[in-house]
């Protein structure tokens, strides 16, 4: 069933919603009102597993995973355990607790190339770290991102991000350069080269929305070939894709070497903290930079990151992603040859992203992803999907079945077949 009486408490929540938060739901996690308001669940309840259950009770096998949060399964009682025998002792002390110095070595034992860890609470946090940090460290202030990416939600970003509220001059010192050209990044270089601070990169290119494209392992080559020639930092913005890929990095999954790394989303499993890692080289100017935040020292996500990497470490759960990321990834190509869909599957396995040849409007994807849900299942039509830990191969297959009976519906409801 897939009618708005399914979704009757989701709206009624909505409808108290909007009465007392501006657009009824804030920030992302808006997205069914341009997708089809009366068919797609606004609010969740809870998640066990690879599971979500709505506020009108169905459980949905969820590929969103809290948009990359949830690496290792919702509600791990491992980690969340760890956070509430933490909170137990007090949230948001005077002072910051053992938790961070513990996490640190952590990170620092984890991490390749990393010296130090500073903290944060969000994406846009970290990213806005890093660039203090290389800003301090090289005297400058222009940086350099890729055309279309994604790096939080802070004015410095404000030319990724644009709309109401948002002025050119909130990103002044931002040029862009385009991901994989290399005589575009030698042009960057050539004019800007030694007032740059630093060039922020994610591992690989997400747009959104459009297609995922890997790095060219020689694009990356040149870029720090650059970046050491012109004393310019190389910031890995980690934050999606960080522990979905590597517990090293992404960067030692693709292979470059970067000075600064960016993380949050599935550090802790989906409690709130971000973290910035360097080089010893940046120690000093990372020690100089002022960028606070009430919360930024609670232990008690901390606690929870602790726990989350080292059962990611003990039940290797970057190979389970990966391996269940590959056998979804077979399936929806065998799914759209079979059903004459010309079905696109982009991007590491574990971090999946689907488009259509010639859906330009992304009606069919919109379209597929309302199929899903009436199928129980949750997705995001234009945002790249998730595979976590917890997405046996029962949850994969039984995904498939789903997804075949959503894309002959889809069909249907756009070709009339």
């Amino acid at each position: 069933m897939s009618t708005p009486e399914r979704f009757a408490a989701s709206r009624q929540l909505l409808d108290r919603a909007q009465r007392v938060i501006p657009g009824g739901v804030w920030g992302h996690n808006k997205f069914p009102a341009v997708i089809d308001p009366q068919r797609y669940p606004w609010f969740a309840e809870r998640g066990e597993g690879a599971r979500l259950r709505d506020v009108d009770g169905t459980w949905y096998l969820d590929f969103m995973c809290g948009y990359g949060t949830m690496v290792n399964g919702y509600a791990r009682p491992e980690v969340d355990e760890a956070v509430v025998e933490q909170v137990r002792l007090g949230e948001c002390l005077s002072q910051a607790t053992a938790r961070s110095v513990e996490l640190a070595e952590l990170l620092v034992d984890t991490v390749a190339g990393a010296a130090w860890a500073a903290w944060g609470k969000s994406g846009s946090d970290a990213t806005w770290i890093a660039l203090l940090t290389a800003r301090a460290h090289t005297g400058r202030t222009l940086v350099a991102c890729v055309d279309g990416a994604y790096h939080g939600s802070h004015g410095w970003c404000a030319w990724c991000n644009p709309g109401p509220g948002r002025q050119p001059s909130d990103s002044h010192d931002v040029v862009t350069l385009r991901w994989n050209d290399l005589d575009d990044l030698d042009r960057v270089f050539a004019e800007q080269g030694d007032r740059l601070a630093a060039v922020v990169i994610t591992p690989f290119h997400h747009p959104i929305p459009g297609a995922a494209v890997l790095p060219d392992p020689a694009w990356l080559r040149a870029l720090r070939t650059h970046c050491d020639r012109a004393g310019t930092l190389l910031v890995s913005d980690d934050v999606r894709a960080g522990f979905h890929l590597d517990l090293r990095g992404s960067h030692t999954h693709f292979g470059y070497r970067p000075d600064l790394v960016c993380f949050s989303k599935a550090l802790a499993n989906g409690w709130p903290i971000a973290a910035v890692t360097g080089s010893e080289a940046l120690r000093e100017a990372a020690g100089t930079v002022f960028a606070a935040g009430t919360f930024w020292n609670s232990g008690s996500a901390m606690a929870g990151a602790i726990a989350n990497l080292r059962l990611m470490r003990q039940e290797d759960s970057i190979g389970r992603m990966r391996s269940g990321g590959e056998k979804l990834r077979a399936g929806l190509h065998a799914l759209g040859e079979l059903h004459g869909v010309p079905l696109r599957v982009t991007g590491p396995a574990a971090m999946p992203h689907l488009t259509v040849d010639g859906d330009e409007e992304h009606r069919w994807m919109r379209a597929f992803a309302v199929q899903l849900v009436a199928e129980g299942c949750f997705v995001h039509p234009t945002h790249n999907w998730f595979v976590s830990a917890a997405h046996d191969d029962g949850i994969i297959e039984d995904f498939l079945d789903r997804a075949g009976r959503a894309m002959v519906r889809a069909q249907e409801e756009l070709v009339g077949r």
